[in-house]
Order: structure tokens, then C-alpha cells, then sequence
């Protein structure tokens, strides 16, 4: 049995695995989220030398295709790495949260490797497993899913949605007026009354009316004042010198 079992291990790493639909199984149970995308320039910008499968953190991870395990490692931006000979071609599992196996060991198609994690610096932030085959000769990458036998499970799609009887309004309803502040009268309008003219009241009274100026320019009052000055001035004199006489008569009597 030993001997049967050497034999067959043998058989399984010497013959080429042809590329056909029964070679390779899904290491995981889920949707592809990122498919293989590979130019001319396979280290140009923008090229995805494998797929990503949706899984969750911890799912086991299967070995694709029966082989002796290459190597187990990081590296810079797989994370935890784990790839496997089978044949013609390598199969590379990244961003694995931890191997079950170890550099040399020969794993059979099915059996588990490892299991799903988030080493490395994934660019999907949904916890997934990164499946790459190469030609081990060569270096070229060719898309794993072209060797899986089954296809990936497709998303089914979302049931459309009856059409709503009711249109459904392309704005916004619009606002009740508002109401007025003021009621509108029930009735006609009420006849405005008629003013009356009131009647001017002065606080203080009106002043004299200016006495008439005569053709000359003089006032009169000016003249009556003039006439008032000469008669007057001759009239005191007089008066005056008959004082004086009086005084002096009675100064010459006190004295005899």
C-alpha cells in the first residue's frame, strides 16, 4: 500500500495538468469580486494577475490542484502567501490568515491549506482570497477560472418592481397660503364722512398796525418830539435864572 501510494504522488507531480474544466476545484465557496485582468505589460498599472473570491475571515481554505507545496511567506501587498506546484503551473493563494502546511509537503486537489484572512494591503475591503496561476517555466499568468470546472455562483438579480398606479409628484407640495392677519370685511365699505373746514385759532395777538410815514420820510411822532424840545428848552432856562435871583436876594437880606 505504501509502495501504491508513492507511486501515485508521483504520477501526480510529474504529469502536466491540461487546461481544461475538470483540472482545477474553488478553494472557496463564493463570488468573484474582482476578475483577472492581465495587459501585454503584466507589472503595468491596472492589471489583476489572478481573482478575488468573496469569502469570510477564517473560511478553509482548499487546494485548487494536487501538488508539493513551493513556498509559504509574506510578501508586500499579498500578505501571508502559499503557493503550490501542480505540474506545469503554480497555484498562489494571498492574503490568507493563517497555512495548515508547510514548505515540501505534498497536498492533494481538495485538501486544506489555510484559511481566508486580511494580511497584506487588500484594495477590497470585503474579506476575500486571491487565487493566481502561472506557468512555472515560463512566468506567464493565466486566469484561474478558465481551469475551475464549475462556475462561479452568480448574484441573482434584484426582482423588478411593480410600477406604482399612483404617479408620484416631481416636487414638492406646495405650501398652503398662509392666513391673513387683518379679516376681510363681510360687508360694503363704510361712507367716509365729510371734513369740515376748522378754524384757525392764533395764541397771541396780531400786532399794531405801523403808524402812517408822511411823503418827507419823517414819522410824525418824530416831529411832535422836536417841537416838544424847543419850546421846552427856552421855558427852563427862564426858570432857572429866577431861581438864581431868588437866591441871591435872600442871601443880601440875611446879611443887612
Amino acid at each position: 500500500m505504501a509502495l501504491l501510494g508513492f507511486f501515485v504522488v508521483i504520477a501526480v507531480l510529474i504529469a502536466p495538468p491540461a487546461a481544461s474544466a475538470s483540472t482545477w476545484r474553488r478553494p472557496v465557496e463564493g463570488t468573484v469580486l474582482r476578475p483577472f485582468v492581465v495587459v501585454p505589460d503584466r507589472f503595468a498599472p491596472g492589471s489583476h494577475r489572478g481573482v478575488d473570491l468573496d469569502a469570510p475571515v477564517g473560511t478553509p481554505v482548499r487546494a485548487a490542484c494536487g501538488g508539493r507545496v513551493s513556498f509559504v511567506g509574506r510578501v508586500p501587498g499579498g500578505g501571508l502567501t502559499l503557493s503550490v506546484r501542480c505540474g506545469t503551473l503554480v497555484s498562489t493563494y494571498q492574503h490568507l490568515g493563517g497555512a495548515v502546511v508547510r514548505r515540501g509537503e505534498v497536498v492533494l486537489r481538495g485538501a486544506v491549506v489555510g484559511v481566508v484572512g486580511r494580511s497584506g494591503a487588500p484594495r477590497s475591503r470585503t474579506p476575500h482570497l486571491h487565487l493566481g496561476a502561472r506557468e512555472a517555466v515560463s512566468g506567464r499568468y493565466v486566469d484561474p477560472m478558465s481551469l475551475i470546472g464549475d462556475a462561479p455562483p452568480a448574484i441573482p438579480p434584484l426582482a423588478p418592481r411593480a410600477p406604482s398606479a399612483r404617479p408620484l409628484p416631481l416636487g414638492p407640495a406646495p405650501a398652503p397660503p398662509a392666513p391673513s392677519a387683518r379679516p376681510l370685511p363681510l360687508g360694503p365699505a363704510p361712507a367716509q364722512r365729510a371734513m369740515r373746514p376748522r378754524a384757525v385759532r392764533y395764541s397771541r395777538p396780531l400786532a399794531a398796525p405801523a403808524a402812517p410815514v408822511p411823503a418827507g420820510g419823517v414819522p410824525l411822532t418824530v416831529w411832535a418830539g422836536l417841537a416838544c424840545v424847543a419850546v421846552g428848552l427856552p421855558f427852563g432856562g427862564f426858570v432857572t435864572v429866577r431861581r438864581r435871583r431868588r437866591r441871591a436876594l435872600a442871601h443880601i437880606a440875611q446879611t443887612a
